[in-house]
């Protein structure tokens, strides 16, 4: 059972105790899942202050639950007043149970709120590790389905566990590496939607790439620079070489390092590249604009508009590849967009303004979407319908009571 699952255990056992209601076993189940979840424990403690909690239970027939899940938020002081577009959405597991708690009644708020098809509703799964490569012949070999372990122009290809690594062989150390680049020679590795993939490229640097992406690189670096071209997101750790600087080309500019970590999220359908630094140092050029070098902690970011740099918090733009997604105020679209590509699903809305509310949380990447897509809901601005793997977004219509 992972942690979303649990959410409703938690739930009745919080419910449970803070009205003096749990037995001793109960109480004890309690106590070890708080010392399992430090986060919950702040919740429970939270949820502690006075008799609001056991009030407002008693008073769950008044008030419909989302109408007293708002008022008891803000008498705690979780969420911003009713009126205001934008929130503050943390999409934990362990906020999704104090919701349920907050929803003014577990057994209220299943009984008035989950519809029947919701309860059995379908799970969208993750995305998984996959690729298909295209060799230098022109063969195309997926990845993930069939054992890898050739030699390419003097390189041995292997794949396993989901990385594919390019081993220099002792028959290639020693040639001559000051010549013009042969882009000719290039292998071609597509992530599809709902896929990711890494690859070890032959000098040793590691691109970790996210769904529906693809990389262009030649087996071995024989030039005077180490270029790869880049269409979609990936995240680079590349080996230091002064000698042969390594430069990732996408259809916005180019990135030119040494040796050093960033990420690069310059997708086909995008209307802006975005670079953003982890470690070393990197510059980022585009046509008919100057030069930007980035430090730790910045990002360049190309468009319509121009070139510009500025500071990020790196979690928001790298996290991914740690399996975390973290968005700070970003509007519902763009989070869609990430979704879109990484579960493999279609998004449609009722209306176009649906796709402007904002909001700020995280997400573990390797869990379903359904957990988001709950806690969404129960902001009170959408509602949801899931139709295999499209995703249908409403505003919400549930009437309140005066």
């Amino acid at each position: 059972m992972n942690k979303f699952e649990n959410v409703y255990q938690d739930a009745v056992l919080m419910r449970r105790v803070l009205l003096g209601e749990a037995d001793e076993a109960e109480q004890q189940e309690l106590e070890k899942r708080l010392e399992e979840c430090p986060e919950l424990r702040k919740i429970y403690i939270q949820l502690q202050d006075g008799g609001t909690l056991s009030a407002a239970f008693k008073e769950r027939q008044k008030y419909s639950s989302r109408k007293a899940y708002r008022s008891f938020l803000q008498k705690i002081g979780q969420v911003e007043p009713k009126g205001q577009r934008r929130r503050s959405l943390r999409i934990g597991w362990y906020i999704a149970a104090a919701v349920i708690i907050l929803a003014i009644g577990l057994s209220f708020y299943v009984s008035n709120y989950t519809s029947p098809e919701k309860e059995n509703k379908t799970l969208i799964q993750p995305g998984t590790q996959q690729a298909q490569l295209t060799l230098t012949d022109g063969s195309v070999i997926d990845v993930d389905k069939k054992e890898v372990n050739v030699v390419v122009d003097g390189i041995l290809v292997k794949y396993k566990e989901g990385v594919l690594s390019y081993q220099t062989t002792a028959a290639t150390q020693h040639e001559e590496k000051n010549v013009e680049e042969q882009p000719e020679k290039s292998n071609e590795l597509v992530i599809p939607r709902g896929g990711e993939n890494t690859v070890i490229l032959a000098d040793g640097t590691t691109v970790h790439l996210n769904a529906g992406s693809k990389l262009t690189y030649p087996v071995r670096f024989t030039g005077k620079r180490r270029i790869v071209a880049l269409e979609g997101e990936a995240y680079f750790d590349v080996v230091e070489n002064e000698e042969h600087p390594f430069v990732v080309q996408t259809r916005f500019g180019e990135v030119t390092v040494l040796g050093t970590a960033f990420n690069v999220n310059a997708y086909t359908n995008a209307s802006a590249c975005y670079t953003t630094l982890v470690r070393g140092k990197v510059q980022f050029s585009a046509p008919n604009t100057e030069v930007i070098t980035l430090l730790p902690g910045e990002q360049a970011i190309v468009s319509a508009n121009g070139l510009e740099k500025r500071a990020v918090d790196l979690e928001e733009y790298v996290g991914w590849v740690e399996g975390l997604y973290v968005f700070n105020n970003r509007s519902l679209g763009e989070i869609m967009e990430t979704f879109e590509r990484w579960y493999d699903i279609q998004v449609y809305y009722e209306t176009e303004n649906l796709r402007n509310i904002t909001y700020s949380g995280s997400l573990k990447r390797y869990g379903t979407i359904n957990s988001f897509l709950e806690a969404l809901e129960l902001t009170g601005d959408l509602t949801y319908k899931i139709s295999g793997r499209n995703i249908l977004i409403y505003g919400s219509t549930m009437k309140e009571a005066e």
